[in-house]
């Protein structure tokens, strides 16, 4: 499908995911993945617990990716109709088989094997304890999810488990198939089924839905070098059937004028899956030589073409099958398809006769149906032993053409058309002989196109092979050429003729009697007449569902084409009936290897000679590819079940089983689980030493009934009419109808698994509109709109300039108008061309589209999703320039006609809105930045949180950043220059070793890659431990280093001869080793580069980092740094002393973050390894506020090594503990070492300043928890936040906090003044580069010597001091610590406890303004200051705030109010300038407490008379109301 129609998939990134309404599992793909990724080792073993925990984690995976809105189905395979239970019965054999295989092989070689057993898949079949312990994990995890997962929480989840009779996906298709079928359908829901069956694509197009995708993993073929760490690196594909329905009608619709009735795309889709139907499916063998991978698809399309117009109508309708004609496509087929499968199978019939005919080889049959050729004339023998080969001129050209091709190795070389059926045979035989494939496609027209190619698995390396295939090219060389071979060839013709049609008719006898075993006429037609009922029975399956239970095919071959004749004689009236019972359904399928999942009670009858059913079970058994090329697709030859005598001997021993399996035999209901927050017991653990209880249990389960109709004619046909197609599909769901284009069919080339594809392509040619358009007039019209790109996946985006190969177009605002200005390309216009070329070739390549000449690219900045905004406004987040992507401007569109609902902005909500009572968020402020939090008042535009934080602690700890520095200073990088010197090798020779370096033998053309592979600068890649680049270019470990020695030293006379050649691009073998051993040599290099595994050396971006996975020994990890890291986090869990909460008021939003808004408000955030983190989102596998550690960052992924297990935590692939390692998004994660989302909203005209704002209080309410320390700090489910008891005074009454006097605690200083301090808005911004935002101070003014504090530590007079002299410049890193550190830096004010006092680095500004501070007054030397004089620690260019200046970035409106920043108001503001201001110690910390009385609050925001009349100044002793609002700062009681 990838070939033909490759537009259909689409690789899944994280903003070009449609927004899907209902997705639906098909289970049983995810269970046989996880359960036994690998059955080839017999060394593999995986825990049960394991296997529902990898479970669990797909399932979630798949979830996260899609994110349905209304309904997720899961379905697992119930017992099966009986038409199906034949494949089953088929596969769980070979199952069986190969496993024994594999554990048998592995004992002959001596290895010696886990003594636990391993996991036998075929358990994962109804009725088995597997299956039953499955369905009640399965319910569980369904719980937990719909508890604590906020994405689950609205949505339908239904689980239809194994006792529910059905095949999984036609469980949810009938669920499909009734919903559609109801009055109040929505005919736009858009579907997204996961799956692994081919089969699903058709059950796809036929539900005539045109909003459905189909979700799959990435297949693979071939070396690749992924990085291996499970299911989150995983690449994804949506298959989009909306593009396929579009194919399909570029397919056909060119029958549209030549149909005598209407040509109907709907109908046209039904067709196309009867004809796949004739391939193959779950309950038909495929028609004899028909196979997809040889063309068939094509072939029957062409046939269709040609009979439709002819026929009346379609072959049938909804599922009802019209036999005439279908049989007339069975006749024109088998002209075709048998009579060339019976010229390649039968090569002892001779068109042209006599001896000559036995010398030309090339009239002799091609190979059998395995690929072999008769009587021992494989090409190579026939050549070594012909003393002589005769050719006419016509084959020699040809073989000149071969020659040519194979010589210099090309792609693939295709013959024309008119090649006759001698000279097709002549380049199958001479390509045989020379071991390179050859295959042959049925075009449009009906000709045969023949094409070779080289097998992609073919080893270059192979030295004999590459000999062999010169020998025999040697001998053709000096074959004899003649004009014409036979001369009564026309007279022979008749006499070949009936001898052709009696050899024919003996080739059909044959097959009956080998394969099916069939002799008799009667029997013959007999089977005819199952097939065609086998059909029927199909399209009523996929149509209607089950029209019987018990019907089934009995063969393992089908019918001969041309025997499928006077199809209407057929009658095919089907009954019912019921479905197995569990049981029956294991007996019917299972081996006796699986017994163990069968009820002990029938174990004699499986085991036992003397059985009745004994041959039910055979032991050994035939395989037979049957024309097949993959050992899986080869027919497993068991005998069928007889029903009856089945069930009549299980009858027998039914009294034996037990009540548990009696339970287990019968059929169930599937059930529906919603969200219900009244509930509250607990669910307890089906695993209780593995998985956790759920406390309170949010997720009610009921009975799931499927809609009802009344009857198959209730079903709707075709296409809904409302529903929505084409360009006016809902968003995300692409068509190519957005840009004008045509199709064709046409031998492309293009790329499938990671080669050019030997088949037809549907080619889209588009139509470029922009052709004759001047380049001024296109950026006028473009530039700084917003466009759709990347077409037919479209993405929203904004252009930000226009090129074409010689310039740069760009708009400038000049007064009214706009005016484009053209810039010339800094480089060469070869490098904008070669960007064009390489979008061209993507789209040509890729995608099988032509997009003809580029001349013109867009410049794009792509929508990366929303942002939200401080103030709580959502607002698209484009890419920042410099980020601009490159598109064709022919392939962009310029609206949608249903933009995405998702990107849709929002202007701000009301606080109460966006926070209500009881939410949980985290804290932003600092001090316990990242702490959990809740709301529990609000009070006009302010609200009170509840934030848990830890007893006796302040800030996260810094031994991840302590163990990255230690690694660092053990892992030492080299650049270039000095490794040159170490290895003893020039600057040149060193960059080619490290990449890939290319040897070429000259007599075989054979190349070899002989570099390292230690840095790839073309795709921007690094290899982690080994190679890093940086603003000086590329550095290299002592690893790599010691590689290149070791290199050098082994293979001096290598290193020289690349010395002697160092300017040349790539070498040749012989010249570097002159004396004749070069083969030999060289394969000692290669030898040894596969020793080293450099191969398997990991690669990652180059901007990626890390920790660990160090090499060691080769296959072997070292992991002592993240253990370390581990042992550490351990260490400081065990010493926490509890958890306490305390009360913040008077708080705005700025300074709280909502799991739910952590995708768009952190996307920004920058991480380093080490750094501490919290996980804030609600949703996903990771418990929410759970802490951890960065131990590596690789694009928009970080790893983190969290401080707890938790239940689907990975092991980062071996690089940490089990259940401690995850990969997330970085909005998904705050960073607690270096915070950055601690910022004050931009002004906005929706966030105005409160009338009277209330004064905040924190109270330190500690509460010593009872539990462990380790436990404390883990609220589950954000329970823990809901049951500290606050006191009554404190409560919230009418949704105003309330008030509570607090003594100012001892230490932090006291005050005898009543008068209640005041606030004024920030003076500055901090510089953005540092990544922190912390809380502003006010600007003092010092009366006296600033008073130092404990140990040498600056005082808090002194700190105030400091930030006055640097805030008016970049504040440097040192003084952070000092900053969030000193105890007059904790919550709002309040001194963290045991806090060490904390010195700025000698040196720094800090420390240099500090000893100022400390030196005596030059007015007074070595004396103190005196008594009132003032000091001014500042940069004598500042400007007093109190004064006439201010800060450049301070704007200052009419009235003299300063805007707000970005910066939280937070500290008490000073009276005036006059006065001397006192230090934040002495200050008032809220009301006065003389008697223990709130003292009462005056507003200062609303303006006073005297800050009235100094306009353009700060304000005076009434503050001025604060320019754009926003929450009153927080203060501590």
């Amino acid at each position: 499908m990838n070939e033909r129609y490759p537009l259909c998939s689409q690789l899944i990134t994280e903003n070009a995911i449609p927004e899907f309404d209902n997705l639906y599992l098909d289970m049983n793909g995810i269970i046989h993945n996880c359960s036994l990724p690998n059955d080839t080792d017999a060394h593999f073993r995986l825990s049960e617990d394991k296997i529902f925990l990898a479970i669990f984690n797909y399932i979630d995976h798949l979830f996260l990716k899609i994110r349905p809105q209304k309904v997720f189905f899961m379905a697992i395979d119930g017992v099966a109709p009986r038409a199906k239970m034949n494949q089953q019965r088929s596969r769980r054999f070979r199952t069986a088989k190969d496993a024994a295989d594999a554990r048998q092989k592995a004992i002959s070689k001596g290895e010696e094997l886990p003594e636990e057993e391993q996991f036998d898949r075929n358990c994962i079949t109804p009725g088995t304890p597997f299956m039953k312990r499955l369905s009640a994990q399965l319910e569980y995890f369904i719980s937990k999810k719909i508890t604590e997962d906020s994405n689950w929480r609205n949505v339908q989840v239904v689980l239809s488990g194994h006792e529910v009779p059905g095949e999984g996906e036609h469980k949810i298709m009938e669920y499909i198939r009734l919903s559609k079928a109801q009055q109040n359908y929505n005919p736009n829901t858009r579907h997204c089924l996961y799956g692994l069956d081919a089969d699903l694509i058709m059950l796809g197009l036929l539900s005539h839905e045109p909003h459905f995708a189909l979700l799959r993993e990435e297949v693979t073929f071939g070396k690749t070098n992924k990085k291996k760490g499970g299911i989150d690196t995983q690449n994804f594909f949506l298959m989009h059937l909306s593009l396929l329905r579009e194919y399909l009608d570029l397919e056909f619709n060119s029958m549209a004028e030549t149909l005598p009735f209407v040509y109907d795309l709907e109908r046209v889709i039904d067709d196309f899956v009867l004809m796949c139907l004739f391939v193959g499916n779950d309950f038909l063998p495929h028609l004899p030589n028909l196979h997809i991978a040889e063309g068939a698809l094509s072939l029957l399309f062409k046939i269709y073409k040609k009979l439709l117009p002819t026929l009346g109508g379609y072959f049938q309708d909804s599922g009802v099958l019209d036999p005439k004609r279908v049989e007339a496509m069975f006749h024109e087929l088998a002209e075709v398809v048998e009579h060339e499968a019976f010229e390649a199978e039968v090569n002892d019939i001779k068109y042209i006769g006599g001896k000559m005919a036995e010398l030309l080889i090339v009239s002799s049959s091609g190979p059998d149906r395995k690929g072999k050729h008769r009587q021992g004339m494989r090409m190579g023998k026939a050549v070594e032993h012909a003393s002589e080969i005769v050719m006419t001129r016509t084959q020699k050209n040809l073989y000149d053409q071969i020659k040519e091709f194979v010589l210099e190795r090309g792609e693939v070389l295709h013959f024309p058309p008119t090649l006759n059926s001698n000279e097709r045979n002549f380049v199958k035989k001479i390509t045989a002989a020379i071991g390179v494939q050859n295959d042959t496609q049925i075009s449009e027209d009906g000709t045969k196109n023949v094409f070779i190619n080289f097998d992609e698995d073919e080893d270059e390396e192979d030295i004999e092979s590459q000999e062999a295939r010169s020998r025999v090219l040697r001998k053709y060389d000096q074959a004899q050429v003649v004009e014409n071979v036979i001369e009564n060839e026309k007279v022979r013709a008749e006499n070949a003729k009936n001898l052709y049609e009696d050899r024919l008719e003996q080739w059909k006898r044959d097959y009956y009697r080998e394969k099916p075993e069939l002799v008799h006429e009667v029997d013959i037609r007999q089977m005819v007449f199952k097939y065609v009922e086998g059909l029927q029975w199909v399209l009523f399956y996929y149509y209607r569902g089950v029209s019987s239970w018990s019907w089934f095919y009995p063969y393992h071959y089908a019918p001969k084409i041309s025997d499928l004749v006077r199809l209407d004689e057929f009658k095919t009236p089907f009954e019912l009936g019921t479905p197995f019972k569990p049981y029956e359904q294991l007996m019917g399928v299972l081996p006796e290897a699986s017994k163990a999942h069968i009820p002990r009670a029938y174990w004699d009858l499986i085991t036992m000679e003397s059985s009745p059913i004994a041959d039910f079970y055979p032991r050994d058994f035939e395989l037979d590819m049957n024309g097949k090329k993959q050992d899986w697709e080869a027919i497993v030859k068991i005998p069928f079940i007889d029903q009856d005598r089945l069930l009549k001997a299980m009858k027998t021993k039914e009294h034996l089983l037990t009540e548990e399996e009696v339970e287990r035999n019968s059929t169930g209901e599937s059930a529906v689980f919603m969200r219900d927050d009244n509930l509250t017991a607990a669910y307890p653990s089906p695993l209780p030493n593995v998985f956790p209880e759920i406390g309170e249990c949010k997720a009610k389960r009921s009975v799931f009934h499927l809609p009802v109709i009344e009857g198959v004619a209730s079903l709707r046909k075709g296409l809904c009419a409302s529903a929505m197609k084409g360009a006016d599909s809902q968003f995300g769901f692409p068509s190519m109808d957005t840009i004008k284009h045509t199709g064709n069919l046409g031998f492309h080339g293009v790329t499938v698994f990671q080669a050019p594809s030997r088949g037809e392509t549907m080619v889209v040619n588009t139509v470029n509109r922009f052709e004759e358009i001047n380049p001024e007039a296109l950026a006028l019209s473009k530039i700084g709109k917003r466009v759709y790109v990347g077409w037919p996946f479209l993405k929203e985006g904004v252009v930000a300039s226009i090129s074409d190969e010689m310039f740069k177009y760009e708009i400038q605002i000049q007064g009214k108008n706009k005016v484009v200005i053209k810039t010339p390309h800094k480089k060469t216009f070869d490098t904008w061309r070669k960007r064009a070329d390489k979008i061209e070739t993507m789209y040509s390549k890729r995608f099988g589209v032509v997009i003809g000449d580029i001349e013109f690219t867009a410049q794009v900045l792509l929508l990366k999703g929303l942002r939200r905004e401080m103030n709580g406004a959502l607002v698209k987040d484009f890419c920042k320039p410099g980020d601009e992507q490159d598109f064709a401007i022919q392939t962009i569109v310029d609206t949608v006609k249903h933009p995405d609902t998702r990107t849709k902005e929002e202007p701000p909500r009301p606080l109460h809105e966006d926070f209500p009572l009881e939410s949980q968020v985290f804290f932003l402020g600092h001090g316990h930045y990242g702490c959990p939090a809740q709301v529990i008042a609000h009070a006009d535009n302010a609200l009170a949180l509840r934030v848990l934080i830890p007893n006796g602690q302040q800030g996260e700890p810094n031994f991840g950043h302590d163990i990255v520095k230690a690694l660092a200073a053990k892992s030492v990088y080299l650049p270039s220059f000095v490794v040159n010197k170490k290895v003893g090798i020039s600057a040149l020779i060193l960059s080619k070793l490290t990449s890939s370096l290319h040897v070429v033998y000259r007599a075989t053309d054979r190349r070899v890659n002989l570099g390292l592979n230690l840095k790839f600068e073309g795709k921007k890649q690094k290899v982690l431990g080994y190679t890093r680049k940086t603003d000086s270019g590329w550095e290299f470990s002592q690893k790599a280093v010691d590689l290149l020695q070791e290199y050098k030293t082994l293979f001096p006379e290598f290193i020289a001869g690349l010395e002697r050649r160092s300017r040349e691009d790539f070498y040749i073998a012989e010249e570097l080793y002159p004396g004749g051993n070069s083969t030999e040599m060289i394969k000692r290099i290669e030898d040894w580069l596969k020793k080293s595994r450099v191969r398997d050396f990991e690669r990652v971006d180059l901007d990626a980092e890390q920790l660990d996975k160090a090499r060691g020994m080769p296959g072997t990890y070292l992991r002592d740094t993240i253990v370390e890291l581990e042992k550490a986090a351990d260490k400081y869990i065990e010493s926490r002393t509890g958890m306490k909460h305390v009360i913040v008021k008077n708080l705005g939003r700025h300074t709280m973050l909502k799991p739910s808004h952590a995708a768009t408000f952190l996307p920004d955030q920058t991480f380093k390894l080490g750094d501490r983190v919290v996980f804030v989102q609600d949703s996903g596998t990771v418990p929410i506020a759970a802490k951890g550690t960065v131990v590596g960052i690789d694009r928009l992924e970080i790893e983190v090594v969290f401080d707890d297990r938790f239940m689907s935590g990975m092991d980062l692939s071996g690089r940490c503990s089990m259940h401690r390692g995850m990969t997330v998004g970085p909005q998904s994660i705050l960073n607690l070492s270096n915070p950055q989302c601690n910022q004050k909203p931009v002004p906005s005209a929706s966030t105005a300043a409160p009338a009277a704002p209330v004064r905040p209080k924190m109270t330190p309410t500690a509460i010593q928890s009872k539990k462990p320390a380790h436990q404390d700090d883990k609220p589950a489910g954000w329970d823990i936040m809901g049951v500290v008891p606050i006191p009554d005074s404190q409560k919230p009454k009418n949704g105003v906090p309330g008030n509570r006097s607090h003594k100012v605690p001892a230490g932090t200083g006291s005050s005898s003044s009543s008068q209640p301090a005041r606030h004024h808005p920030e003076q500055g911004r901090v510089n953005q580069s540092l990544g922190f935002h912390p809380r502003p101070r006010p600007v003092p003014q010092i009366a006296a010597r600033p008073a130092p504090g404990p140990n040498g530590a600056p005082g808090p007079d002194e700190i105030s001091a400091l930030l006055l002299g640097l805030l008016h410049n970049k504040i440097p890193a040192d003084i952070a610590p000092m900053m969030m550190c000193h105890p007059v830096n904790g919550i709002h004010g309040v001194p963290p406890p045991n806090m060490a006092p904390v010195l700025p680095a000698a040196g720094t500004p800090a420390a240099s303004l500090l000893q100022q501070l400390r030196q005596p007054d030059q007015g007074s030397p070595g004396g103190p200051n005196p008594q009132g004089a003032q000091r001014h620690p500042r940069p004598p260019n500042a400007h007093n705030h109190y004064g006439q200046g201010h800060h450049p970035r301070q704007q200052v409106n009419h009235r003299g109010r300063g805007h707000q920043n970005a910066w939280q108001n937070s500290r008490p503001v000073h009276e005036s300038n006059q006065q001397a201001v006192q230090s934040p110690q002495s200050q008032p910390q809220g009301p006065s407490n003389q008697g223990g009385q709130s003292q009462p609050r005056t507003n200062n925001h609303s303006g006073g008379n005297e800050g009235g009349r100094r306009r353009g100044r700060g304000r005076g002793r009434g503050e001025s109301k604060i320019s754009g609002g926003g929450a009153p700062p927080a203060t501590v009681v």
